[in-house]
């Protein structure tokens, strides 16, 4: 009854997902650089202090400001996201496969610990879940952390250091 990875229309999946996945972060970016900047302590006039000065300061100045680094987390997010979806769904489909077919059918130097093996079957699904969980993080996270790293630098730049 479960859906298995090869059974799904990826090019769907990976446009529908990651293009609302996309609009969020365009959305939400401004009060990303807003939080940014407060929390290394950048002091610009133009830095709101408050919700309600963020929101006002947001209309009234220049609204690139608020999109610093934006480039740089669109272009490596859509890969990014592209890479852990199929890295988690790929990975937990053959470790749950090969983990059952391992306790179903167990080399002989096992095989004598059968009704131990078997007790296991409840915990295949989950185990497979959360490896695979674990790969497709740090999978991803080699591509995250760096462009974490840019796109923050170019939201704390104030408007005489940052070129557009």
């Amino acid at each position: 009854s479960d859906t298995k990875w090869s059974e799904i229309d990826k090019t769907r999946l990976y446009l529908i997902g990651t293009g609302l996945y996309s609009f969020l972060t365009v959305a939400l970016h401004p009060l990303t650089v807003i939080k940014i900047r407060k929390q290394v302590g950048v002091t610009t006039p133009e830095l709101p202090t408050s919700i309600i000065s963020s929101s006002e300061s947001l209309i009234k100045s220049n609204i690139h400001q608020y999109y610093r680094g934006l480039g740089v987390v669109i272009s490596l997010a859509i890969p990014t996201r592209i890479i852990y979806i199929s890295v988690l769904e790929s990975s937990r489909e053959r470790i749950e496969s090969n983990a059952r077919e391992i306790i179903l059918n167990p080399p002989a130097s096992i095989a004598k610990y059968n009704n131990q093996l078997q007790s296991l079957l409840p915990f295949i699904t989950p185990f497979s879940g959360g490896v695979a969980g674990g790969l497709a993080a740090v999978s991803s996270q080699m591509i995250v952390v760096p462009m974490d790293v840019i796109s923050q630098k170019q939201m704390v730049m104030n408007d005489s250091t940052y070129k557009h």
